[in-house]
């Protein structure tokens, strides 16, 4: 019997997802999980879609990180942008 390991998820879970799924670094199931979940949630929605649009203005912006007194990881987050 096969069983279907899909959940429901409420916003607190969906938040916290956000950042792969744009990124593309989600597992396939998540990312299921969540597009199910931002059919029926408008907040969801409209907060992925705040953040794919912020997402791609910053991605426009040419900034020098390496003179920045930032972490490791903050300035590898940046640089991926």
């Amino acid at each position: 019997m096969k069983t279907d390991k899909r959940k429901d998820i409420d916003c607190r879970e969906a938040l916290k997802m956000i950042s792969a799924y744009l990124d593309r670094e989600d597992n396939p199931a998540d990312h299921h999980d969540l597009e199910r979940h931002l059919e029926s949630c408008q907040h969801c929605f409209d907060r992925v879609e705040f953040e794919r649009l912020l997402k791609n203005r910053l991605q426009g912006l040419k900034v020098d990180v390496s003179s920045m007194n930032l972490s490791p990881e903050a300035k590898r987050i940046l640089k991926g942008l």
